[in-house]
């Protein structure tokens, strides 16, 4: 090999390196800035279940309700803190996720919908999510989970509750229910 050869490919290498180097520092730092905004979208996912869970299934209608599931021993919230790592109040809170995150207050958790209803400010998906944290999964596991509760037990929140249920056995019909 001659010099000139062994130069460029010590160019190469370097150049190489230094691209990789700031591919990974690019990366490292789009993460670290989006951390944040992946506990806020955990968060919103969390309470957003928690909601549901508490209320039969329904859809919050605006940030006011989500906020009424906050409270001592309610779900793990990452986010409750200022900059300086100071505790914040619920309603401190509740702002600070509607600034980071929007939500679709309009959506109908029904099984099998594809729909995303918790996104960045901007609509877009989130770049950066812990696994198991990202919000519209978790709302569709919550929703199918309870659509098979709801079947398995025979209580579906979506049955008017004045309608009584009859089975037939062996083609004879039940009698009234007495209410």
């Amino acid at each position: 090999m001659s010099a000139i050869t062994k130069r460029r490919l010590i160019q190469l290498i370097g150049f190489t390196l230094v691209v990789a180097i700031g591919w990974f520092a690019i990366s490292l730092v789009r993460t670290i800035r989006e951390i944040p905004e992946a506990y806020a979208a955990w968060d919103t996912g969390t309470l957003l279940t928690t909601y549901m869970e508490q209320n039969d299934g329904r859809w919050p209608s605006n940030w006011d309700d989500l906020a009424t599931v906050i409270g001592a021993g309610q779900p793990m919230l990452f986010s409750r803190s200022d900059s300086d790592g100071n505790p914040i109040s619920n309603s401190e809170y509740i702002d600070k996720l509607r600034t980071m995150i929007k939500v679709d207050w309009s959506f109908d958790p029904v099984p099998g919908t594809t729909d995303s209803p918790v996104t960045r400010p901007d609509g877009d998906i989130f770049q950066t999510v812990w696994v198991g944290g990202e919000p519209n999964e978790m709302i569709r596991s919550y929703i199918a989970h309870h659509a098979d509760s709801s079947e398995l037990t025979g209580n579906n929140p979506m049955q008017p509750s004045g309608e009584v249920k009859r089975f037939e056995v062996d083609n004879q019909p039940s009698p009234p229910a007495d209410r």
